[in-house]
């Protein structure tokens, strides 16, 4: 969640609020449409409307989704939700400790969503997993990076999710997930670092 041009500084509250499977799967789609009504969220996610209500209204009082508009149906008008911002940066919600707490929370979240999308992906006979055409794929990376290398990588990274945000709406709906880390040595324990907070 790099910081961007008119980016959302997520405070701890909203990464924890967004440590649930069904709130981040709400996050996805909205990116993923722009706008949706509750009933048009329970049909995409194969879910109840009133299921959702409640992690609607969590994320409205967060600050993490708003009410657009409204859209007329022959029984009575219906809300229509959209992202605050489609870009989100957890750059100071991380300075404290139950922001990285939540931050991990999330992580394991989207973890989870991106491996049920990519095994659902997989058992398709349609799945393309060769050539420049492909559309599921999965590399798992392990090397030595030195200051300028690792800022080559998230340059690309950055590269990456401006694409991503300034995607049009035609083509396949992707899902990229990208997690990068210290390759954690046999028998070393990170020194854990004092923060201020909360």
């Amino acid at each position: 969640m790099s910081k961007q041009p008119n980016s959302l500084n997520l405070t701890p509250a909203q990464l924890k609020v967004m440590a649930s499977s069904m709130r981040l799967a709400i996050l996805q789609h909205l990116e993923a449409e722009g706008e949706a009504t509750t009933k048009e969220l329970a049909t995409q996610l194969e879910r109840p409307a009133t299921a959702l209500y409640h992690h609607l209204d969590q994320l409205v009082r967060h600050g993490l989704i708003r009410v657009a508009g409204q859209r007329e149906t022959e029984r009575r008008p219906e809300a229509v939700y959209a992202l605050v911002s489609r870009q989100l940066s957890s750059s100071k919600a991380v300075r404290t400790p139950s922001g990285r707490k939540a931050l991990i929370e999330v992580a394991s979240r989207v973890l989870a969503s991106s491996l049920r999308a990519f095994s659902a992906a997989v058992a398709q006979a349609a799945a393309r997993l060769e050539g420049p055409g492909r559309h599921v794929a999965i590399r798992h990376l392990v090397f030595r990076a030195d200051r300028q290398r690792l800022m080559q990588i998230n340059e690309w990274i950055d590269s990456l999710e401006n694409m991503a945000t300034s995607s049009s709406a035609d083509g396949e709906g992707m899902l990229l997930t990208i997690v990068m880390a210290p390759r954690a040595m046999p028998g070393h324990r990170p020194v854990r670092r004092r923060t201020q907070g909360d």
